[in-house]
């Protein structure tokens, strides 16, 4: 089953990088289009956090071959990855909040 909608991923992610990867800064001019690598938001320890995140609030697995500069620019960009990883069947378990 896909996961809820793009909207929640792009709501969720934005939400985690806020709050975990720039400590709750809502003033540090974060958009959906933001160069998340190349501000220096995403290095390779907060990519696999935000890994970590997909996995376990949306139940979808990111093969390895997946964590590439393409899928994790922006917010956009991981939200389509998440969406067509889950329409795709890489679903791992159930996402929180699910049965």
């Amino acid at each position: 089953m896909p996961v809820e909608s793009r909207d929640t991923v792009v709501k969720e992610v934005t939400r985690y990088i806020q709050d975990e990867l720039l400590n709750g800064d809502r003033s540090a001019g974060l958009t959906t289009g933001t160069p998340l690598l190349g501000w220096g938001i995403l290095n390779s320890i907060d990519t696999a956090r935000l890994v970590g995140f997909i996995r376990e609030r949306f139940g979808v697995r990111v093969p390895p071959g997946h964590i590439v500069e393409k899928h994790f620019k922006n917010i956009e960009c991981i939200a389509d990855l998440v969406v067509a990883l889950s329409e795709a069947g890489a679903r791992t378990e159930p996402a929180r909040g699910e049965t």
